[in-house]
Order: C-alpha cells, then structure tokens, then sequence
C-alpha cells in the first residue's frame, strides 16, 4: 500500500470515529447545545417493524405528562415529526413545587431497513405567570434552553436545563430498547379434528 493510500484511509478512519464520538455525546447530551440524536443499525428489522415500534414509543409518551402532536406519521416514507411539551417547576419549601413554565422541542425519527435515527431539538421555555385569578397561564415569551444564562434566576434555569437533559437521556434509551423489539407472530390456533377409530 502507497505512503499516499495509507494516510488518506487514517484520515477516513479518523472521521469516522470522530463522528461516531459526535453522535454519542449528542445523544447523551453531553455537549452545550440542548439537542439529542443518534443513528442506530437494527440488525434483521424491517423498515415497516422499526416504524410500527416507534409509533408503540410515541404513544406511550402521549400518555405521560407531555402534550405531544405530529405533523407528519409516514410508513411509506418511514417518517415520523412533531412537537412535544412537558410542564417545569420550582421547588418550594418542603414538597411543595409551582408551576414555572413549560418546555418544548421538535422530535424526528426516519427508519429504513436494518437502521434509524431520531433527533430530539428545539428546546424552548415559554414562561407562566399567575393571572388576576391565580391561574399559571402562558405569557407568550419564551427563552431557547441552548442560551446557557438567565440573568436573575439563573439557578431555576440551570435546574430547568439539567431536568430536560435528563428527560431526553431517558427517552433515548427507551426509544433505542423500544426500537428493538421483535414483532410478536401471532400462535397459529390447533384446531381438533374428529377422528373415529
């Protein structure tokens, strides 16, 4: 093999685990910015079965404390987008907590045959303030959670930060162990044939 060959598949292989690096601290959110993904083989799954198991995944977060909705659910395509939400608070006295604001961010997961990726991203706090009724409602300003100060308050905030990182570490792991279930095969039922002797 040529100096010339020898370098240029050091550099490739360099890239490659570079990336791969990238990837692992995206998805366990080790990196500044607030954005989670990651690419995953599946080995022996089919496209139709890693979209039917994240379908199963997302519905399951529908039934927490997140209001999700989707833009875009395409088997065809192997596509899934939408946006989802969770409430935040702050801890008061004891176990008391009050409402401090609400988190959203964009979700996106494509599957093809034996591989999948999803990206968590977009985080974004819309903050709540009591109305004249001593309701929390919306006040319709918001602060992008990759913005690492909050003047003011910037212990809430870092609590804030933390408490979605270790929401989206959560749901990464529960989407990759999700992703890998095998399609149940339904038992085929014995019927009893009469038989005389």
């Amino acid at each position: 093999m040529t100096n010339l060959l020898k370098l240029h598949l050091m550099k490739t292989l360099f890239l490659v685990a570079i990336i791969g690096l990238s990837l692992q601290t995206n998805c366990d959110g080790q990196s500044s910015l607030m954005d989670f993904s990651n690419v995953v083989v599946a080995d022996s799954l089919s496209k139709q079965s890693l979209f039917n198991n994240a379908s199963h995944w997302l519905s399951g977060l529908k039934n927490s404390d997140e209001k999700t909705t989707l833009s875009q659910k395409d088997s065809i395509l192997g596509k899934i987008e939408g946006e989802s939400s969770y409430l935040v608070y702050t801890q008061q006295a004891g176990m008391l907590k009050k409402l401090s604001g609400r988190v959203s961010y964009k979700i996106f997961i494509e599957v093809k045959d034996s591989k999948y990726r999803y990206h968590f991203n977009y985080f974004v706090f819309h903050y709540y303030k009591q109305d004249r009724f001593y309701n929390m409602v919306e006040t319709g300003k918001i602060k992008s959670l990759n913005d690492p100060s909050a003047s003011g308050w910037q212990k809430l905030w870092d609590s804030h930060r933390s408490t979605t990182k270790n929401k989206m570490k959560e749901y990464c792991k529960q989407l990759e162990l999700k992703m890998v279930e095998k399609p149940e095969i339904p038992s085929e039922k014995i019927i009893a044939k009469k038989v005389e002797w």
